[in-house]
């Protein structure tokens, strides 16, 4: 007896530190996060499929809210005090994309005349519907247990994080804390920082977390860590967010670190906010 099982593997995305695109096997999607504004209206996001065989996605609106430990979590539509679905339209809403091919995807920001000023955000969700004929590029998981095959088709989708400005605004942040601390990596307690960020201003902030040391005052100033892809929606005061050292680097006593948070993409080379301090002191 054969047994047929369809998974949806959803993951959502606030960004990669180092690429433009979001990337699987089936489909890269670009860019990564869409920040329309009174000023930037339209904005065309890039489905390119680099595989093998033809995939069809179906487009829709999912509604998110970040937590302060960083994480997404689903809501319902009822519940997104500021979902940006009705504010933007999308077109096409469902598109077919041929080996080696791009289709592309049109988002509007239309707002009504008695839209309050502030950020609103949804996350448009790039799902690959399932193949007709049940041939196809996605990804097969085979197996047999107890005299039952069976067979694992994971249908995968992207979430694209939409966000529209509308008014004036600005995007503020601050170290409020740090703190050494252990970090697992590959199973074994690693050195690392546990930063505390305060969020201010109207909008959301996006960058990355960089750690600076420098032994002493006639040492060279070394890069001891980076970790990308740190949101701060507009919803939440704050976040904490934990980063590893990079391998063979640890804090020396007595050494100087300094930690800044720095916006990427659209906010290349802004420095939201940076604080040092000296280890053992």
């Amino acid at each position: 007896m054969a047994l047929t099982l369809t998974a949806i593997w959803r993951t959502a995305f606030l960004g990669a530190a180092f690429v433009t695109g979001m990337a699987h096997a089936d489909l890269l999607v670009s860019p990564q996060r869409v920040i329309l504004s009174d000023d930037h209206r339209q904005v065309v996001i890039s489905l390119n499929n680099p595989g093998t065989t033809t995939n069809s996605y179906r487009l829709s609106w999912v509604e998110r809210r970040e937590t302060e430990t960083g994480q997404l979590i689903s809501v319902k539509a009822g519940e997104a005090s500021r979902s940006a679905a009705e504010l933007v339209r999308y077109s096409p809403q469902r598109v077919t994309v041929a080996p080696g091919s791009t289709q592309t995807v049109r988002l509007d920001f239309r707002p009504p005349v008695d839209l309050a000023p502030g950020e609103y955000h949804s996350h448009l969700l790039v799902g690959m519907e399932a193949p007709v004929n049940g041939t196809g590029g996605t990804p097969t998981i085979s197996g047999e247990q107890k005299g039952i095959s069976f067979q694992l088709n994971a249908l995968l989708s992207y979430a694209v994080p939409v966000f529209v400005r509308h008014g004036a605004g600005t995007a503020t942040a601050e170290i409020s804390a740090i703190e050494p601390t252990q970090v697992k990596r590959d199973g074994v307690d690693v050195p690392g920082l546990k930063v505390r960020l305060k969020r201010g201003g109207e909008f959301s902030s996006y960058g990355r977390i960089v750690v600076y040391q420098q032994l002493d005052a006639n040492a060279p100033v070394e890069l001891i860590s980076e970790a990308g892809g740190v949101a701060m929606y507009a919803e939440i005061k704050g976040l904490t967010r934990v980063v590893d050292l990079k391998p063979g680097s640890r804090l020396v006593q007595g050494s100087w670190i300094r930690v800044t948070y720095e916006g990427e993409g659209t906010d290349h080379g802004q420095v939201y906010a940076e604080r040092s301090f000296q280890v053992g002191k």
